[in-house]
């Protein structure tokens, strides 16, 4: 067969396929969206965007079937939990030459790694 063409016999060939699914289950499609990128950092307006565009057709079609008032309680149930913390990734700052980087250890409060306690 030639390169580029599909093979019938292809076990690995993406076939697309419909399910069937109820009200429930778009539900439960919604909120997997809303939890996913929830925990990617989106906040609530990011999410209600993403809803409400129909190039996102999973979530767009949540959005057509359970309407405003149910994404934004799944929305808020998602942010609840995983809208707490705001992860930032940035450039570390030049350090002068001959410096020592100092470690945080996180827990009951900042303390320096190697401070007596």
């Amino acid at each position: 067969m030639p390169y580029g063409e599909p093979d019938p016999q292809d076990p690995h060939a993406l076939i697309g396929v419909t399910l069937p699914g109820d009200r429930e289950s778009m539900r439960e499609m919604a909120a997997t969206f809303a939890e996913e990128f929830a925990a990617l950092g989106f906040d609530e307006a990011q999410l209600l965007n993403l809803f409400r565009k129909p190039q996102n057709a999973g979530a767009h079609r949540a959005w057509s079937v359970l309407g405003e008032v149910e994404v934004r309680r799944i929305i808020s149930e998602a942010l609840e939990i995983w809208g707490r913390f705001r992860f930032v990734v940035r450039d570390a700052e030049p350090q002068p030459a001959g410096s020592q980087k100092r470690l945080v250890q996180i827990g009951d409060g900042p303390r320096l790694i190697g401070e007596d306690d």
